[in-house]
C-alpha cells in the first residue's frame, strides 16, 4: 500500500449558485456523482478513487473509496459506491490510471516499451533496473517521470536497442544534464554499471575542459600539477571514504579559477613565480574582491615545491567565531521541535546541529544503523555519531520515528531500500548538504553560529575529551571550544591521566 498522500490544494472558490454543497467536504464545487450519501464533488470523488486501506466495516483490504457513519473508509461492497476499480490486466482493485488499467500496469507496459530490444525481451543487465521501476510504491510517479520529460524515453530505449553502450564513456559523451546523471545513477544503484563518485567524475571533467581554455602553455603545464596533484587528488581520498559533498568540489573549482586569475596577472605584470615578491603577494590581496584569497592553495603548493620564496601568506582569523545567544539557540530548537515551517528531514537535521554541534555534511551522511531502537515500541531511541550511543532527548525520538514511518524520496525506484536516515533525491545518494544548509538558512537559522554556540554550552556540561568521544570531534578541537568558552578542564584532564 502507497503511504498516505497530502490533500492537493484547490485551485478554484467554491461556486454556492452552481453547485450543491459536497456530501464530504461541504464546499460547492463541480460535482462528480452522486454516491447513496449524496453528491460529490471532483475533488473528494478523485481522492476516493485513490484511497486504500483496509475497511473499517469488514476488513477487507484495498480499496476503500467510501465512508461509514463515523467517517471511517470502507470499501465497494460496505459502501454501496457504483464504483468500477478493478484492472482488467491484473484483476487486482487499484487506482485506475487509463480507461480500466491501473497505474501499475501502465508502468509495467511503458517499462518494457523502452527497455526491451530488438527480439522484444530486456537485457539482463537492465533487468534488475526495470524490475525496481516497475514496483517503486507509487506508480504514477514513474508514469509521470518518462512521459514528462522525453529525454528519458529517448535514453531508455537507446539503451534497450543497444544503441547507447552501457558504460560510464558512454553515457560521458552525452550532453551533460540532470537526466543524464540522474538515469546514470539509476543505473549505477541497480548493479547495470560499476559504482562511480558522481561528483570526483564532474570535477575531472571540468578540469579537462577548464585546463583547454588555457592558452599560456607554461600556465597550462603548472595548473595541471597543481590541480592533479593537490586537488583532485585529496578528493580521490575523500571518495575512498564515502560520497565526495559538494563544498570540496566547489572550494577546489574556485582555487583553479582563481589562480588562473592569478597567473594571468602576474603575467600582465611582468613577473613570474620565482620573482615573485611580497610586495605582489600584498598588492594581490589588496587590489580585488575577498575572492582573491582562494589563491593561498596554490602559493603554499608553490612554496612546498620550491617555485617561489619563502612569502608571508595572509590567513583568516579563526580565533573569533560566530555566536548566537543562549536564548537564541534554545529558540531555535523549539521552533524546530515544535514548529512545521520546514519539512520534517530539515527540521531534525537542524535539531541534530543545534542540540550535538554536528557540521552538516556529518548529519546528511547518518545512515540507519546509526540509529539504535528506531522500532516505536523501543523504550529509547539512541544514536551513533562517534564512538558511543547517544541517548535522544524524547522530543527529537518522536520526530525521528515519524520520519522513519514515511521518509522522503523513497517512493521512486531510486532509494526505495536506501539505507541513509535522509534520502536524497539523487538514486543512492543521500540528501545534500548545500539542500539541507539552504533550507535552514532560508528559514533564518545561522548554522554556523548555532553549532558553534552549541559547543560552547556542551564543553561547560562535560570534559572535551568525553565529548569528542562521544560526538566525533578531535580531542584539540573540543579543547579549543573548551577554552573559548572559559571552562577550564585542565584539572580533569592531569586527574584521569594520574589515575590511568
Amino acid at each position: 500500500m502507497s503511504p498516505p498522500r497530502k490533500p492537493r490544494a484547490r485551485s478554484t472558490a467554491p461556486d454556492p449558485k452552481r453547485w450543491p454543497e459536497c456530501s464530504r467536504c461541504g464546499h460547492c464545487y463541480q460535482l462528480a456523482a452522486r454516491w447513496p450519501e449524496g453528491p460529490i464533488c471532483m475533488h473528494c470523488y478523485n481522492a476516493a478513487r485513490r484511497r486504500e486501506g483496509a475497511c473499517a466495516d469488514c476488513g477487507h483490504v484495498g480499496m476503500v473509496p467510501g465512508l461509514n457513519t463515523a467517517a471511517e473508509p470502507v470499501c465497494l461492497r460496505c459502501s454501496g459506491i457504483p464504483l468500477a476499480l478493478t484492472c482488467t490486466a491484473c484483476g487486482e482493485e487499484a487506482w485506475l490510471a487509463k480507461g480500466a488499467t491501473c497505474w501499475r500496469c501502465l508502468l509495467r507496459g511503458m517499462v518494457h516499451d523502452h527497455l526491451a530490444g530488438p527480439d522484444g525481451q530486456i537485457s539482463p543487465a537492465l533487468q534488475p533496473m526495470a524490475e525496481a521501476l516497475c514496483s517503486m510504491p507509487r506508480a504514477n510517479s514513474g508514469v509521470t517521470w518518462m512521459r514528462a520529460n522525453p529525454q528519458v524515453g529517448q535514453l531508455l530505449r537507446a539503451l534497450g536497442t543497444g544503441s547507447l553502450e552501457l558504460s560510464h564513456d558512454a553515457l560521458d559523451a552525452l550532453p551533460a544534464g540532470r537526466t543524464v546523471e540522474y538515469l546514470r545513477a539509476l543505473l549505477v544503484t541497480h548493479h547495470a554499471l560499476p559504482p562511480r563518485d558522481r561528483r570526483l567524475a564532474t570535477f575531472q571533467r571540468w578540469l579537462d575542459d577548464t585546463l583547454a581554455r588555457v592558452e599560456h602553455p607554461e600556465h597550462k603545464q603548472l595548473l595541471d600539477r597543481f590541480a592533479r596533484w593537490h586537488h583532485l587528488r585529496d578528493l580521490r581520498r575523500q571518495a575512498e571514504h564515502g560520497p565526495v559533498e559538494a563544498g570540496p568540489v566547489l572550494r577546489a573549482k574556485q582555487s583553479i579559477t582563481v589562480t588562473i586569475e592569478f597567473l594571468g596577472w602576474l603575467d600582465r605584470r611582468g613577473t613570474t613565480l620565482a620573482a615573485l615578491s611580497q610586495h605582489e603577494i600584498d598588492s594581490w590581496h589588496a587590489g580585488g574582491p575577498g575572492t582573491r584569497e582562494h589563491v593561498q592553495r596554490f602559493l603554499y603548493w608553490c612554496r612546498a615545491q620550491r617555485l617561489t620564496g619563502k612569502l608571508e601568506l595572509p590567513r583568516r582569523d579563526k580565533d573569533n567565531p560566530q555566536l548566537i545567544g543562549e536564548h537564541a539557540r534554545l529558540k531555535i530548537i523549539r521552533s524546530l521541535l515544535l514548529g512545521d515551517e520546514l519539512a520534517l528531514p530539515y527540521r531534525i537535521a537542524g535539531c541534530l546541529i543545534t542540540l550535538f554541534g554536528q557540521p552538516a555534511g556529518k548529519v546528511v551522511a547518518l545512515t540507519l544503523a546509526d540509529l539504535t531502537g528506531s522500532d516505536a515500541s523501543s523504550p529509547e531511541l539512541r544514536l551513533r555519531l562517534g564512538k558511543q550511543w547517544v541517548p535522544v532527548p524524547e522530543q527529537l525520538a518522536a520526530l525521528i520515528h515519524l520520519h522513519l514511518e514515511h521518509r522522503a524520496n523513497t517512493n521512486t525506484a531510486a532509494n526505495a531500500q536506501s539505507r541513509w536516515l535522509f534520502p536524497g533525491q539523487v538514486p543512492g545518494e543521500h540528501l545534500s548538504r548545500t539542500t539541507l544548509l539552504a533550507a535552514l538558512r532560508g528559514n533564518g537559522i545561522p548554522v554556523r553560529a548555532a553549532r558553534n554556540t552549541t559547543w560552547q554550552q556542551l564543553v561547560r556540561e562535560a570534559p572535551p575529551q568525553v565529548l569528542a568521544d562521544a560526538l566525533n570531534i578531535s580531542p584539540a578541537t573540543a579543547m579549543k571550544h573548551a577554552q573559548r568558552a572559559g571552562s577550564d578542564w585542565a584539572r580533569y584532564v592531569s586527574t584521569t591521566h594520574h589515575q590511568q
